[in-house]
Formats: structure tokens, C-alpha cells, sequence
């Protein structure tokens, strides 16, 4: 996740003065930061709550920084749990920026609730073919809520 750091979120081109705005595409807020993209940005606050209810679990608005923190210190072992929150994790930064591209190059956006879809979706394709212990109850609930199998 240390690349994050690097990607080219507008408050960093706009240092590099390679561009004048540094609007977020997808609320507006006169401040895109790596922050504000992948947590506080009401889009990225929706898919995270989202994740975080279908999951069982309660979001907590953090840095991205003690986000990451708090993530790999709770995300640990093989558990189905573990292995959906990395999962998302990792397709949400992707949807995210696939969507920027999207509205920036082709005009095109999605809801909220359709980016929420397609990380499922994303899940569900990295747990395919895996043995899943669906007698435990809370994988019962995980793949039940997360529409996996």
C-alpha cells in the first residue's frame, strides 16, 4: 500500500504543477487527497460502511495512514473474514481509480451502489475454487452477504 503514496491523486499533480484544479471528480470537495479519495470522499465513505456492514463489522473514518495501520495489525491469519477485507481493500483502490479513468477519458460513471457491486463481484472471483468452511457460521454469514458461492 506504500504505493499509494505515489499515485497521481490531484493534490499531487497540482504540486507538480501540472494541473490548476484539485476538485474531486466525484464530490466536488475543493481538496482531492489520497486521504479524501480512499476514505473521507462520501463515495469512498459509502463503499467503505458498505464493506464494513456485509462484513459484520463497523467502520471507523480514520487517516489513510492509521487506516493501513489499524488494517494490518486486525487483518491477520487465513480466515475467510481476513481474506475478504484484503480482498476489497485491494479492489476498491482499483474500482476507484478505474472510475476516475472512466470520467475523466470516456465521460462515463457509475453509482456508488454499482462500484459497491463490482467489488463483490471482485471477491467473489478471488474465492473461487477455494474450499470454504460454509459449516462455520460466520462464513455462512460472509458468503451469504457477500454472495459468494
Amino acid at each position: 500500500m506504500v504505493l499509494l503514496d505515489r499515485l497521481p491523486t490531484k493534490d499531487r499533480l497540482l504540486r507538480m504543477r501540472l494541473i490548476n484544479d484539485c476538485q474531486c471528480m466525484f464530490s466536488g470537495d475543493p481538496w482531492e487527497n489520497r486521504d479524501h479519495l480512499f476514505l473521507h470522499c462520501p463515495m469512498a465513505d459509502y463503499l467503505w460502511n458498505s464493506i464494513f456492514s456485509l462484513s459484520g463489522l463497523h467502520y471507523k473514518d480514520r487517516s489513510w495512514d492509521s487506516f493501513l495501520a489499524w488494517a494490518s495489525a486486525t487483518w491477520k491469519g487465513k480466515s475467510l473474514l481476513t481474506f475478504i477485507m484484503k480482498a476489497a481493500l485491494n479492489a476498491m483502490i482499483y474500482i476507484i481509480w478505474e472510475e476516475i479513468n472512466k470520467k475523466l477519458f470516456q465521460g462515463r460513471s457509475r453509482s456508488a451502489h454499482e462500484l459497491l457491486q463490482v467489488i463483490k463481484y471482485i471477491v467473489g472471483i478471488q474465492l473461487r475454487g477455494r474450499n470454504l468452511n460454509t459449516v462455520d457460521s460466520v462464513n455462512c454469514n460472509l458468503c451469504k452477504h457477500w454472495d459468494i458461492v
